[in-house]
């Protein structure tokens, strides 16, 4: 059997694989939504609730599942090395990068798809109202601990040990778009493709999945936990009293320093800031992240410093035999469905 054809099979057997986790994680999670909760009148608001059908249907139930069929396939693992911290750092702010650069990519491309419907992408994005709903226990559990192990662990380590032996590039590439596409929608497509490539070109360098879990937790805590914690102190403020202050700011200044009008100014903002101000203050910060981790990657692409090596058994045109098998396409087919009912369920939700 030639390296092409061993290709071909290695990728094809772990789309496969991929393909039934996504879709034993989905029946699961379709049939609660139109058995179990009308059945027992589940308040599916509740936020334990989200968290149970994360938990159950793709962590305890599906997961397993594919890491029983995948178990007997011949893997090679990259060559073990370490990092320093300092090089760690570097890898989150690069990863900040990705994040600013592909979330505006992203919620344009999104935009534009929603305005022909009518929908505002702002109010109808599911994953930002399922973590709105939850609290941040909820939160630090699925999204900082819970999905980056589970994640990394598909996405990287059994898919890159199965197939990099072909390919650098091509195990790169297909971890990065299989990561981004799973994420089922346009806003997230972008960023968590472009971060999944760079993290398995990490984890080829070091062969120590932990490194990329550890990063990946970083981003999500980040991402998830904080941005929005602070947003939803900010977005809880009364708009009626963010607009007396800012009418009473405004006649304040309008009257030379009036100071009837600055202590009920100062009354106002006393209510006001200091529910907005860790958010202001937390995207500021998140911002200069982002700036530092674009200037990073400018830099590192002008010196040339992510190289990619050939393997001795490197198959030339790999994307090739890496997509174009069944069960890749099964893959795709899943991800081109699990993307419609995500924005059927916005078109629905908006109605």
């Amino acid at each position: 059997m030639n390296n092409e054809t061993k290709m071909k099979q290695s990728y094809s057997k772990y789309a496969l694989a991929v393909f039934i986790f996504g879709v034993v994680a989905t029946t699961i999670q379709l049939l609660v939504a139109m058995v179990l909760v009308p059945v027992f009148n589940i308040n599916t608001d509740n936020g334990w609730f989200s968290f149970a059908n994360v938990i159950i249907p793709l962590y305890l139930i599906a997961f397993p599942i594919l890491i029983l069929i995948t178990r007997n396939a011949e893997v090679k693992v990259p060559e073990k090395h370490g990092i320093k911290f300092g090089k760690f750092i570097v890898f989150v702010l690069l990863m900040f990068g990705m994040v600013g650069v592909g979330a505006v990519i992203g919620t344009i491309l999104n935009y534009l798809v929603m305005l022909p419907f009518g929908l505002n992408p702002s109010n109808n994005t599911g994953i930002v109202k399922i973590m709105m709903n939850s609290n941040p226990v909820i939160r630090i559990v699925t999204a900082g601990i819970l999905a980056p192990i589970v994640e990394e662990l598909i996405f990287r380590k059994f898919l890159i040990d199965r197939t990099y032996r072909y390919g650098e590039w091509t195990a790169i590439l297909t971890s990065g778009l299989m990561f981004g596409l799973s994420h089922g929608n346009l806003a997230q497509f972008f960023f968590t493709t472009l971060i999944g490539g760079l993290l398995a070109y990490i984890y080829i360098r070091t062969g120590k999945i932990w490194y990329t879990i550890a990063l990946h937790m970083t981003l999500n805590l980040a991402t998830s936990v904080v941005t929005m914690f602070t947003m939803e102190n900010y977005l809880s403020v009364d708009p009626e009293l963010m607009n007396e202050y800012a009418s009473l700011s405004s006649q304040y200044l309008a009257s030379g320093g009036d100071p009837a009008l600055q202590q009920r100014m100062m009354e106002a903002a006393s209510q006001v800031i200091p529910k907005m101000m860790p958010f202001i203050i937390w995207m500021g910060f998140f911002g200069q992240l982002v700036l530092v981790g674009i200037i990073l990657w400018i830099v590192f692409l002008a010196k040339k410093k992510f190289t990619i090596k050939r393997t001795e058994e490197q198959v030339e045109h790999g994307m090739r035999f890496a997509w174009g098998n069944i069960g890749m396409i099964l893959f795709i087919v899943y991800i081109v469905i699990e993307f419609g009912l995500n924005f059927y369920q916005l078109v629905a939700g908006s109605r």
